[in-house]
């Protein structure tokens, strides 16, 4: 049996081969592929396409399709597996996906041929959820804005916000999304001892004194809205000008999830017209966005370069996350980290699939 990983500019070789070791007793031949990228100027512009329009809209490669034929399980973080791929793949029963968000792999073939999709939940929820409680201090008390005025040798005491500064303390904070990185986010909220509010219509109930609201309200009392929602088609464009326009002057948006969700162009007009107080934003609809981009030139934003899940400790622990997931095939036992649950039955329990004889 023959897995096949596939490497890029943020999992090396050596992390995936050190992840996956603990199948290698039960048979599996552990086997790395590197995809060759010129930069991250490259490899930023696919996944922003592949997030956009879909894992077909990027051309894999000849070496990949020749390197992974002969797989019975592929692993991946942002390589597509297209349909192409997975024709060429005869034997492939299992995808294994570094991260929490899959769409790099054709789910609907995957399907059609009955093969089993893992993805990583939560394999950077502590980096997003940190980077997101500094962005959110960081906009509201000016750091970032302080600190390029003092690189330029500015002593800058005035800020756009500068009539009402606020404390975490007391504030109500509303998230969008209560997954696995929002619950998170909640937690560490509550050492700041603010109110708790969330919207999430696929919960109901949420830990940390998280009280479950409808959007309309979470947008009209809260004092900080942080975004962690999955993007989609029915969440696209989601906090639109009419969500937008119903926040406070002196409120802020944080959005570490998907720049998609947002409607940028309503959220460049509340910024410039000073309808609310500002956002901070690691999401960006074109990236890199560019000096000139409408919302980076305005004074009311903290921006950062789609850095929130990216730390050395998400990297290296990802591939460990899944190897132990997949290896729960070996027991017949059902991981939560299967995107196609639907299939485990049919092709575990009942024993249908070949494949699964040897496990």
């Amino acid at each position: 049996m023959k897995l096949v990983g596939i490497t890029d500019l943020f999992i090396p070789r050596q992390y995936i081969e050190d992840g996956f070791k603990i199948l290698e007793p039960l048979g599996v031949e552990i086997v790395t592929l590197d995809w060759k990228l010129k930069d991250f100027d490259e490899f930023q512009g696919i996944n922003l396409l592949i997030e956009q329009k879909g894992c077909e809209a990027y051309e894999i490669p000849e070496y990949i399709f020749e390197n992974v034929k002969d797989a019975d399980i592929i692993i991946t973080e942002f390589c597509p597996v297209s349909k192409k791929m997975i024709d060429i793949c005869k034997k492939l029963k299992v995808i294994g996906v570094m991260r929490a968000g899959y769409e790099n792999i054709n789910m609907d073939y995957a399907n059609e041929k009955a093969i089993l999709v893992f993805n990583t939940i939560g394999r950077n929820a502590d980096a997003v959820a940190d980077f997101t409680i500094g962005l959110m201090i960081s906009e509201c008390r000016n750091i970032a804005r302080g600190h390029c005025g003092l690189k330029k040798g500015i002593w800058i005491k005035e800020y756009s916000n500068s009539s009402y500064v606020p404390n975490l303390t007391g504030k109500t904070v509303g998230i969008i999304g209560l997954g696995e990185i929002g619950r998170k986010v909640a937690k560490r909220l509550t050492g700041f001892d603010t109110r708790l509010i969330a919207f999430d219509p696929f919960i109901n109930c949420a830990d940390y004194g998280v009280e479950l609201v409808r959007l309309e309200y979470l947008m009209k009392a809260s004092d900080f809205i942080s975004i962690h929602a999955r993007l989609a088609p029915e969440t696209k464009h989601m906090i639109n000008e009419k969500y937008l326009s119903m926040m406070k002057t002196t409120a802020y948006l944080i959005n570490t999830s998907r720049a998609g969700i947002v409607d940028e162009k309503a959220l460049y007009n509340v910024l410039r017209n000073k309808n609310i107080a500002g956002a901070a934003l690691d999401v960006f609809e074109k990236e890199p966005p560019g000096k000139y981009y409408p919302i980076v030139t305005l004074e009311n934003v903290t921006i950062t370069p789609h850095l929130a899940g990216s730390t050395t400790d998400s990297f290296r622990n990802s591939p460990k996350k899944l190897a132990k997931e997949i290896k729960k095939l070996w027991e017949k036992k059902e991981s939560p980290m299967i995107v196609n649950k639907q299939l485990f039955g049919k092709i575990i329990v009942s024993g249908q699939y070949p494949f699964f004889e040897q496990l």
